[in-house]
């Protein structure tokens, strides 16, 4: 079984990214800007974050694949 973590490393890039972000993302009245998605295969997780404007940052570690 997977556990769906993040490494250190994989969230300082992700909080880099959404400061980074202007702050006037629209997510709706309850919130939810930000998905991610995690995608388990043979060889390792795939990660993904999806913004609320249509953005996206890998944030695989593909060195250990």
């Amino acid at each position: 079984m997977n556990d769906f973590t993040l490494s250190k490393e994989q969230l300082e890039k992700y909080e880099r990214w959404r400061e980074a972000k202007p702050k006037e993302v629209y997510v709706g009245a309850v919130g939810g800007a930000y998905s991610f998605v995690f995608t388990p295969t043979g060889i390792g997780v795939i990660v993904v974050v999806k913004c609320a404007d249509g953005t996206e940052l890998d944030l695989t570690e593909w060195k250990y694949f």
